[in-house]
């Protein structure tokens, strides 16, 4: 038997998250599927632009928006996605192992960050090797560093980079950086960056942590770089290969949402680095996650020719609600 719920959510992140509290908190039936808890925030050993939290992390962080979800009653599968479909009894949600049936779903399904290929990567992740020189370049304050990417992604992370490392090596395949003129011209004019041309990383090593990488240039010539850290800046990818049928998506692979966090289809919202908001930053996707979830909800609200909410300032004790 297919379960019914009045909301689904698709995505484990903070947009998801924040979501399903948001939709669980109005006593809504709501299932937030995921392939695991957390999504990027994974990647975040410490977490300090996150406001009103000191000394936290991703994974921490993650764990606790589960725990406010839970505590509402919200449901969670942990499951892969495969594809949504219309029908006459409202949206049918299959994934690998069940599908499900609701009225409204609210897509957060993240992104996820384009690694090297190379052998002892996920070993050292958050030991040395990272992602997001936005979240982690301020641990490098001093230190020694490279930077491996394309386009805008290295330009900005080598800029970001060369303000709080002592040595920046800036590493990429080309015989000339490409992109934004001035931001190359910044780049170049910083001494404490080193260009690295026409060349990869073939390995890289150490012991609990990141301690060196071997590069190898076009001519076969290996040199290994005695570093700190490593920021791997290729670009990410969306999955939406199982929603693209039913909502608009832009040039950059991510989903067009307009006021509310909407779609192009009316039963379905959006939020998080999935989405064409301009900064892909946690606080950006909880605003953005619990936006898309009261909007989902009051799709549903007025389904039942009821006029929705416009916030959740609301504390019910016992027979009483009090709104503050």
């Amino acid at each position: 038997m297919v379960q019914e719920y009045e909301i689904i959510v698709i995505g484990g992140g903070p947009a998801g998250l924040s979501a399903g509290i948001f939709v669980a908190r109005q006593k809504t039936s709501c299932l937030l599927i995921s392939k695991d808890l957390g999504g990027q925030m994974n990647l975040i050993p410490k977490l300090e632009n996150y406001p009103g939290t000191l000394m936290s992390s991703g994974p921490l962080l993650a764990k606790t928006l589960e725990s406010q979800y839970l505590s509402f009653n919200g449901e969670i599968v942990y499951d892969t996605v495969q594809m949504i479909e219309e029908t006459e009894s409202g949206m049918k949600v299959k994934t690998s192992r069940s599908e499900y049936i609701s009225k409204s779903i609210v897509l957060a399904p993240g992104k996820v960050p384009n690694n090297l290929g190379v052998e002892n990567e996920s070993t050292f992740s958050n030991k040395g090797v990272h992602y997001c020189t936005k979240c982690d370049a301020p641990f490098y304050q001093g230190r020694v560093t490279a930077t491996v990417g394309v386009g805008g992604y290295l330009l900005e992370s080598g800029i970001l980079l060369s303000r709080m490392a002592s040595k920046v090596y800036l590493i990429y395949k080309g015989g000339a950086l490409g992109g934004d003129k001035e931001m190359i011209a910044s780049i170049e004019k910083k001494e404490n960056v080193q260009l690295v041309p026409q060349s990869s990383i073939k390995a890289i090593s150490g012991n609990n942590t990141l301690q060196s990488i071997v590069v190898l240039d076009n001519s076969g010539k290996e040199t290994t770089l005695q570093v700190d850290g490593l920021f791997i800046e290729m670009g990410s990818k969306i999955n939406l290969d199982f929603v693209k049928h039913l909502v608009k998506i832009n040039t950059k692979g991510e989903i067009e949402i307009s006021e509310g966090n909407a779609t192009a289809h009316p039963a379905i919202f959006a939020a998080g680095d999935a989405t064409n908001i301009p900064y892909k930053q946690i606080v950006a996707a909880c605003a953005g996650g619990a936006t898309a979830g009261l909007s989902a909800f009051n799709y549903i609200e007025r389904l039942k020719g009821k006029p929705g909410i416009r916030a959740d300032w609301k504390k019910t004790i016992g027979d009483t609600i009090f709104h503050y």
